[in-house]
């Protein structure tokens, strides 16, 4: 510890402590399918009830058993979100999250007054650690000049602030507060909009790495995009997602031609791909909970034909698909079956059942669309009756705000909403935030909010003998054991946990000492910097897919770049020329 204040030590090593012995698996359930989270989709909307207060319970197992306790017990800890900003906790590791959303104001005063002083910006992921993200939030609000220069977001919109920040509020550098592929990206985005010579520093020198991210870095990938490819009369569309870092990208676009997605816009982008080019073959990946999720969707739908007509799936996902259409998409979806994130790999039979036999009929599920296949089936079904969500971690903001400023609009009316938070636990900073600023807008509201974190006995504690060389080393670079499961899977992402404010009072104290050599070492990955493949420069291929994203998204349809691409016969230049020099990179 260095400059972040005393007051908060004790705070910040019994949250630790928790973690470590909370054995936990929090998320949020619904991803962007067109109008799947309407309720016009269906007849009518069952009201959601208000529901009885929950205990939180601290699931633990010990270290010495060598079979662990796999049952769940029938109560989640919640944070419950009041009147005049009160916030209750009930269960440990409630209690751990929601005790840094007060943050101590001269941490703030004093991070406040040195980004003024540096003329520097923030941005940060929503699953960055909830000290972290409490301050972000009141130091975002602590001067009218850093409204603009402190943003949370999903890893997309992290670039486009940035970019907003530089354009507009003129600032001369930008901490990201991430992972190493958002880093990497939001420099990469910076560079695109006429701002390469603006630096964008990360919280260490040490590599800030993603299981996800990092699932399509090897071999294993290129060999799945190159057999997926060839050997095929139909053209071949890679859609890669978002969370991979700009090599997977280049690569890739050097195998087949490859658009990126997000968890909102991945449906879109797949039915308009199909609507396009009719027997195009979708390669989707890394995440394989997602792409298997997307299929589950479609074969939903297909599974009743009396309530997806043609002109019901004309009217609520493509003007320009029928059940037909749909059914050939599906068959033409090859899904990458070796990738998933720790924190979204949580969310297992354990938990669902949990969730169908306690809380399914008086609360709203909340799902990440990376999440296995067993919670995304909860939330599209609540979805169906728009009482669930599926999607990104914005989709699951935004439903949840939705929800609130519905029921606060009735003043009358006593109630309490209930949220099952799919996702990673430190999203819940950014929920208390929005809620807040809803039920402070209706100061006649008796509307209350209960955000629940669904917690899996699968993660287990370890004791401090147990950090040395026979720990329980889940996660690379990761603390072993703290939060984390058997599985894999952990209820706050170790990786972003590399974060802390620590660093960021570190950052601004080397820029206010002009300290090059140490600046430098926290600048983003330069793994493509000076390199080519197929004679194109290897940072413009991994952007690439990024533009033709964009493209989509302002356009409605695939770029006329990229279609080309897929249907020329010059496709061959794809499958054969990058091998060595993919290996290379």
């Amino acid at each position: 510890m260095n400059r972040y204040l005393l007051s908060s030590l004790s705070k910040r090593l019994t949250f630790k402590s928790t973690c470590r012995e909370f054995s936990a698996a929090s998320g949020l359930l619904k991803p962007y399918v067109p109008s799947l989270s309407s309720s016009s989709l269906m007849p009518s909307s069952k009201s959601s009830s208000t529901g009885k207060g929950m205990a939180g319970s601290r699931l633990m197992s010990s270290a010495a058993t060598a079979a662990y306790d796999q049952s769940i017990q029938s109560e989640f800890p919640s944070i419950v979100i009041g009147a005049n900003n009160s916030v209750e906790a009930q269960g440990s590791f409630a209690e751990a999250q929601a005790q840094f959303l007060d943050p101590d104001p001269e941490a703030v005063a004093a991070l406040r007054d040195g980004l003024l002083e540096t003329n520097m910006g923030i941005v940060a992921h929503y699953y960055m650690d909830v000290e972290l993200q409490g301050i972000l939030q009141a130091l975002k609000n602590s001067h009218p000049d850093l409204k603009e220069r402190i943003h949370i977001a999903d890893s997309l919109a992290m670039g486009d602030f940035a970019v907003k920040m530089c354009k507009n509020q003129g600032v001369e550098s930008v901490i990201c507060l991430g992972v190493d592929f958002m880093s990497e990206s939001v420099q990469a985005i910076l560079s695109k909009n006429g701002f390469a010579n603006t630096p964008v520093y990360r919280a260490t020198e040490n590599h800030i790495g993603c299981s996800l991210a990092e699932s399509a870095e090897g071999d294993l990938y290129k060999a799945w995009l190159h057999k997926m490819s060839t050997n095929t009369q139909q053209p071949a569309l890679h859609v890669v997602y978002i969370n991979t870092s700009l090599e997977t990208k280049a690569i890739s676009s050097s195998i087949v031609p490859t658009i990126t997605c997000t968890s909102s816009n991945v449906l879109a982008t797949i039915l308009q791909a199909s609507a396009q080019i009719p027997d195009v073959r979708i390669l989707y990946g890394p995440d394989t909970y997602m792409g298997y999720n997307l299929r589950t969707l479609l074969d939903t739908l297909l599974a009743n034909p009396i309530e997806w007509t043609d002109e019901k799936i004309q009217s609520n996902l493509h003007p320009q698909h029928t059940r037909a259409t749909l059914k050939e998409l599906r068959d033409n979806l090859e899904i990458f079956p070796s990738g998933n994130c720790v924190v979204h790999h949580m969310f297992g039979n354990e938990v669902v059942q949990t969730v169908r036999e306690n809380y399914y009929d008086d609360c709203y599920v909340t799902a990440h669309l990376e999440v296995p296949g067993e919670m995304f089936e909860i939330a599209m079904e609540k979805s169906l009756n728009d009482e669930g969500v599926v999607g990104s971690t914005s989709d699951i903001l935004n439903f949840i705000t939705r929800k609130v400023e519905d029921a606060s609009a009735n003043v009358n009316e006593e109630r309490r909403l209930k949220f099952v938070l799919g996702t990673e636990a430190g999203m819940v900073t950014a929920i208390v935030d929005k809620v807040q600023q809803v039920l402070k807008q209706q100061t006649q509201s008796k509307v209350e909010v209960e955000v629940i974190f669904p917690v899996s006995s699968e993660a287990v504690m370890s004791t401090e003998e147990e950090q040395g060389e026979a720990g329980l080393a889940i996660v690379p670079g990761a603390g072993g054991g703290e939060g984390c499961s058997t599985a894999g899977g952990c209820a706050t992402c170790p990786f972003m946990k590399m974060n802390d404010v620590d660093a960021v009072f570190d950052i601004i104290d080397m820029v206010k000492a002009t300290d090059e050599f140490g600046l430098a070492q926290l600048l983003p990955p330069t793994r493509l910097k000076g390199k080519q493949i197929n004679g194109v420069d290897a940072t413009d291929l991994g952007t690439q897919p990024i533009m033709y994203m964009r493209g989509f998204m302002s356009d409605k349809a695939l770029p006329a770049e990229l279609e080309q691409k897929l249907l020329s016969s010059a496709g061959d230049m794809y499958q054969e020329a990058p091998k060595e020099q993919a290996a290379a990179l």
